[in-house]
């Protein structure tokens, strides 16, 4: 085998959906476990209840295609002789209903033995799903939505027996166009074709292919041919049909509910609400954005419409629980008694916005930092004294440490006259004249003009305490000529 062959199976083994080994105790126990939970959507099966003498039939018939039985299907065919009589009778009324599920949805032709599949697939559960593959038939979503099937956040038609039996036919009936053998097109329905494709180019038969497949999809054809074999023996049993009334009311649901608050407010098992609305696949239902119809059983709708505010208020912080807030990121560590806070200057920060977080003063920072202006970088850090907020604190502090800082400290501490004094408005041209709003403060205004701190839009309009802004009041905002 070439490298490049050997590269192109690596990838289609890894590709390839990973399956649940399926031995025959496993399989019969899930078909028992299926059959006894499934309650019919459409129709109603009478079947008499004659005993038959089984019979192995070593070669099957699929349309005009003879397939002989391999010894693992002759296993298969063992385990499900060996079931009980009410599962097997379960099973032929299974197939009724699949049956006519197939001639309600218009299928195109098709073998009848193609209406025995759902059994090997899923064992007939319509909640199967394994890779994305979902329903009675293990439809892949590309199929379902190919042929028609309805699929939407909420609802997925591939759990209606009637949708997705159309679709799974239609897509086995085209890959059986496309590949000309039945073994083949269960192949590349399960798998897909071009994994298939790949195999065939290294020429590998039919029977090479299903055990290159994963140990599940190897024995799905073994079982079909099992299940087929065990039905001939009942292909002349007369059973009676009769359809289902299908009484139910319809709601439309606007708003966000679970399903078991409608279950519990209104005295209906899920199991009612999940079997009329077998489609849905998810237990919330939400029409907020849009209506989303619903069924109920007959008679419910105006007791829905009477207890629409306590059904969608029941327990409705414990099945949608409100978010809670992003806690604040603690980007400061406090050391010793806890009045000294090591803080880490993040973007968007700045001296105005770090002050009034911690509720001290501009200047106070800047004098426990040794800042002679309000520029700072993000990723730096300052030293915060949340127990020393005074700038005479500020001063000594610093004193003992930097004395530039001291310098600083002084000057900032200087008198509203003196600071006034070393303002000359003849430097400077007058801009406009900003009239204070609610949620002011000196820091969030300098922000809007980019040449201008906050201490200097304090200087010039002669103010020595930026708490005392108020509402309505006029500064005055220059710009040095």
């Amino acid at each position: 085998m070439s490298l490049i062959y050997k590269y192109i199976l690596t990838l289609i083994t890894i590709t390839l959906p990973i399956a649940t080994v399926f031995g025959q105790g496993d399989f019969t126990a899930s078909l028992k476990k299926n059959l006894v939970n499934y309650n019919p959507q459409y129709i109603e099966a009478k079947i008499e209840s004659s005993s038959i003498n089984e019979h192995l039939y070593p070669k099957v018939l699929i349309s005009e295609e003879s397939y002989t039985l391999t010894q693992n299907a002759i296993s298969y065919y063992d385990a499900i002789s060996s079931l009980p009589a009410e599962t097997k009778k379960a099973m032929l009324k299974a197939h009724s209903e699949i049956a006519y599920a197939a001639e309600k949805s218009s299928a195109t032709s098709y073998p009848d033995e193609l209406l025995w599949l759902p059994f090997a697939i899923s064992t007939f559960n319509k909640d199967y799903e394994q890779n994305g593959n979902c329903g009675f038939w293990g439809l892949q979503y590309l199929y379902a939505v190919k042929y028609g099937v309805e699929i939407s956040e909420c609802t997925d038609g591939r759990h209606d027996i009637i949708q997705s039996t159309k679709a799974a036919i239609c897509q086995m009936e085209y890959f059986h166009k496309k590949f000309e053998k039945w073994d083949i097109a269960l192949a590349a329905y399960l798998f897909g074709p071009s994994n298939l494709k790949l195999m065939q180019v290294q020429g590998k038969q039919t029977s090479e292919i299903y055990t290159s497949l994963d140990p599940y999809g190897k024995n799905i054809f073994d079982i079909w041919c099992a299940v087929i074999s065990w039905a001939e023996n009942y292909r002349n049993s007369k059973i009676e049909i009769k359809e289902l009334e299908q009484q139910y009311d319809t709601i439309h649901i606007s708003d966000r509910i679970h399903i078991e608050q409608i279950a519990k407010v209104m005295g209906i098992s899920l199991n009612d609400l999940k079997t009329l609305n077998a489609t849905f696949s998810c237990e919330v239902i939400d029409g907020r954005r849009a209506p989303v119809t619903y069924k109920l059983p007959a008679g419910r709708k105006n007791d829905f419409i009477t207890l629409r505010d306590s059904i969608v208020k029941y327990n409705d912080t414990i099945y949608f629980p409100p978010p809670k807030p992003p806690a604040e990121p603690k980007n400061y560590v406090v050391e010793g008694n806890g009045d000294k806070i090591i803080y880490t200057i993040q973007s968007g920060d700045y001296l105005g916005k770090i002050a009034q977080k911690f509720g001290v003063k501009v200047s106070d920072i800047q004098a426990w930092n040794g800042l002679s202006g309000t520029n700072i970088t993000a990723g730096k850090t300052l030293v915060i004294w949340t127990g020393k907020k005074s700038t005479q604190n500020s001063q000594t502090t610093q004193q003992k440490t930097n004395t530039t800082a001291t310098k600083t400290t002084t000057q900032s501490n200087t008198s509203t006259s003196t600071s006034s004094a070393t303002f000359n408005a003849k430097d400077y041209t007058l801009v406009e004249t900003y009239t204070v709003k609610s949620g002011d403060n000196p820091y969030n205004i300098a922000k809007r003009y980019n040449w201008a701190t906050a201490d200097e839009i304090l200087k010039w309009n002669n103010i020595s305490d930026p708490s005392k802004l108020q509402i309505g009041q006029k500064l005055k905002i220059y710009r040095k000529k």
